[in-house]
């Protein structure tokens, strides 16, 4: 085996600068993007970051990435992460029976807020990339965080989450009556099939009598 040519040794010298020196500056670029957008929801006030970790069960959800490659039993796992993260698996089980899973790191955008979080599911170079990510809002928890709501400002994005994988009536038409005030249509709104909970999608609107 020859030893390795001066260019070959040029070459992985300026490569390991490269990467000493490229970090840093993607961490930068990270600091200059992370800009919080203009808040056309209302996050809740008093939210306890350490009580959202834990599991989950999607009791509903406006359909996304997620939903589409997910048929039943769809849950998030919250642990913490390095750097004050959040780390957040996402698994459900598939039409035909497999497992699905997702991961991504969320934080708070600011620590005075921990109920506005970003999201992202972009992992590149060894970093998480927040400015590809999305905010979730925190619109409405339950004191003993027993269920909550989260949403994004386009309306486009929302989920309800519950402890267990059912949510009583009485939970489902308080969260309902706060997105609605918020500006979401219920209509767009799935509810998730859970073992121990619902059977069936259906819209949350055609499940919660007319206000």
């Amino acid at each position: 085996m020859g030893l390795p040519s001066t260019w070959s040794i040029v070459e992985m010298t300026l490569a390991s600068v490269s990467a000493r020196v490229l970090r840093p500056c993607l961490m930068l670029l990270l600091g200059l993007f992370w800009i919080p957008s203009a808040l056309a929801l209302t996050p809740v006030i008093g939210f306890e970051l350490d009580r959202y970790l834990g599991t989950w069960y999607e009791i509903a959800a406006i359909p996304g990435f997620l939903q589409s490659r997910c048929a039943r039993d769809t849950r998030s796992e919250y642990t913490p992460a390095a750097n004050g993260a959040i780390g957040v698996s996402n698994r459900c089980l598939r039409a035909d029976g497999t497992s699905e899973l997702n991961e991504s790191r969320a934080r708070a955008l600011e620590p005075s807020l921990p109920s506005v979080l970003k999201i992202t599911s972009v992992h590149f170079l060894g970093i998480w990339w927040y400015p590809f990510g999305r905010e979730s809002i925190i619109v409405a928890f339950d004191p003993g965080y027993r269920w909550l709501a989260t949403g994004h400002p386009s309306l486009r994005y929302g989920r309800i989450l519950s402890r267990e994988p059912a949510l009583s009536q009485e939970a489902l038409k308080s969260i309902a009556a706060t997105l609605g005030d918020e500006g979401f249509d219920l209509c767009t709104f799935v509810l998730t099939p859970q073992t121990g909970g619902r059977d069936r999608p259906a819209k949350l609107c055609e499940v919660l009598p007319a206000r």
